[in-house]
């Protein structure tokens, strides 16, 4: 039996963690953490014991709610279909569950008046279904959080602690199935951003129970409130970079992957070019294929150097991140034009073409939709085709601005 005197000692302890924690983050050292004294593979610690990680994917989707708590329309646009697509195309999942802040009642009619084909396409997708979610707009010391991205992180966390699964951003795109790392015998697997922090875009994880535990994503989601400080990245990037660090030497809680995993390229102004712009020849990579179905023919043909191209190799990434929210940030808008074509965004025709490394990328499970009549209600006319540029105001919202 524990004395009183041990249960303070233990508590003495975590609130002592707890501000050790919190000071990391806030300091400068935290920046530097990913690439000076974290490993990237964990391998060695994989464990029969842990059960796969469960097939389900989860997408969060919170809108702005009027006073009354009714909400005006609940609109996707043609990259978040391909984002929930893809995720259905590669992965056969038991279920996607897309969690938002409509309340129950009013979920049905708003997507039956939704104006956008690509919600209605989402929402006719086999084991695809929309749940009510709560977003917290309060931390519990009384810190509000009134940005819908930071709601979202909450919800994410809470989500993942609670049911496990994979967790994707709507700007994630799957490219391959996930299945070896869902069975690799970790509590969570993460991946690293070209910055070296740990982002949470994409996240796998087992849920939390009596019999298996994942304290990793318990101490995300308990650590998030109590470390949020109203900020894009101290309860979110930095947080889960430092955790990772801590729970890395614990068998089985963490496989911490390299960037090109999930995260192979960057927000930055030359990395969202590279992946968008159109060029004038045509694409001739097979993309996420092997090399050769012959194996005599692939060793007779072997080239160490391949010939420098604009296409990029896809093949050694799970999923790509397309940093949407960035695009207005670092493209003005005549490279916009320039990278996108009049389009001026991720469109339908624009995949189709396949000129460009995200087209080539993700054009199997646009394809894919096509053929089997996914998309026969789309046409070229809509309004809602478009979805690479966000507006000026929802990123200031989000607490982005333009860079100088």
């Amino acid at each position: 039996m524990q004395s009183p005197g041990s249960k303070s000692v233990k508590s003495a302890s975590l609130a002592f963690f707890l501000l050790s924690l919190i000071l990391l983050l806030q300091s400068p050292i935290a920046r530097r953490l990913p690439t000076s004294s974290i490993s990237i593979l964990n391998v060695n610690h994989a464990s029969q014991s842990v059960p796969p990680i469960p097939n389900i994917v989860h997408f969060v989707h919170l809108v702005k709610l009027n006073p009354t708590g009714g909400v005006s329309h609940m609109d996707f646009q043609f990259r978040q279909f391909l984002s929930v697509y893809s995720a259905w195309y590669y992965l056969r999942p038991e279920s996607i569950y897309i969690h938002t802040n409509v309340d129950e009642s009013l979920i049905k009619e708003t997507l039956r008046k939704a104006k956008s084909p690509y919600t209605q396409a989402i929402a006719r997708l086999p084991n695809v279904s929309f749940h009510y979610h709560a977003a917290p707009n309060r931390t519990t010391d009384g810190q509000a959080i009134d940005k819908i991205p930071n709601q979202s992180d909450f919800v994410r966390t809470d989500i993942m602690q609670q049911y496990g699964g994979v967790y994707l951003d709507d700007d994630v795109y799957v490219l391959r199935d996930l299945y070896p790392l869902r069975h690799i015998g970790f509590k969570n697997i993460v991946g690293r951003q070209a910055d070296g922090h740990v982002c949470g875009a994409v996240l796998l994880a087992t849920p939390h129970g009596e019999k298996l535990r994942n304290e990793m994503m318990i101490a995300y989601h308990t650590l998030m409130d109590a470390i949020f400080d109203g900020g894009w990245e101290t309860h979110s990037v930095f947080l889960l970079t430092t955790l990772v660090r801590e729970f890395y030497a614990d068998p089985s809680q963490v496989l911490d992957l390299p960037q090109d995993s999930f995260f192979p390229l960057s927000w930055w102004h030359d990395d969202l070019e590279y992946l968008y712009r159109r060029h004038n020849d045509t694409a001739v990579a097979v993309v996420n294929n092997k090399p050769t179905t012959k194996f005599e023919s692939f060793i007779a043909n072997f080239k160490l150097w391949q010939d420098e191209t604009w296409e990029r190799d896809w093949r050694t990434s799970y999923v790509l991140h397309g940093w949407t929210s960035a695009i207005s940030s670092y493209l003005d808008e005549t490279e916009q034009l320039e990278v996108f074509g009049s389009d001026q965004g991720i469109t339908l025709d624009y995949v189709l073409e396949g000129t460009s490394n995200f087209a080539l990328a993700v054009l199997p499970a646009v394809k894919h939709a096509v053929e089997n009549g996914i998309l026969n209600h789309v046409t070229n006319g809509s309004m809602a085709l478009g979805g690479a540029v966000m507006d000026p105001e929802e990123l200031l919202e989000m607490g982005i601005e333009k860079p100088e």
